[in-house]
């Protein structure tokens, strides 16, 4: 498989060069704040993405939709949350661990908008991203 060509790697790719480049980004319209915010929203998502992409390829991963939780008198857990989960269920708890942290980051940059984001939420952020890309193996 060659992860490439997937857009997720190129997702992983393109955050990266973005936190190198990111002064070129920020400018008196855009400020620091929303380019350190989309780092971090961008090395959610692709940290997301690839473990999606890792448990489908590996294990056949297909999330239940709301209604299916419905459907059993089910409490509904979010997609992003049944990634976690399987990523504990197939022995890559830290994996999960992290992502869980970055998506803790990642609600606080997009949601919280007037809440400072300094260098250490925007290094950790890719710190997280590159260790589940690097500890995720196809």
């Amino acid at each position: 498989m060659n992860l490439r060509k997937y857009p997720q790697y190129k997702l992983y790719k393109f955050t990266q060069m973005l936190n190198l480049n990111k002064k070129k980004f920020q400018t008196p319209i855009t400020g620091k704040r929303s380019v350190d915010s989309t780092i971090i929203n961008r090395a959610y998502y692709s940290a997301y993405s690839y473990a999606y992409l890792w448990l489908v390829e590996k294990y056949g991963f297909k999330p239940k939709q709301k209604w299916e939780f419905e459907e059993k008198g089910e409490n509904y857990i979010s997609e992003h949350k049944q990634v976690r989960n399987y990523l504990k269920k197939y022995n890559k708890k830290k994996v999960s661990s992290n992502l869980y942290n970055l998506h803790k980051l990642r609600k606080k940059a997009d949601y919280n908008l007037y809440a400072p984001l300094n260098e250490e939420d925007v290094k950790e952020s890719l710190d997280y991203m590159n260790f589940i890309i690097n500890e995720i193996n196809f």
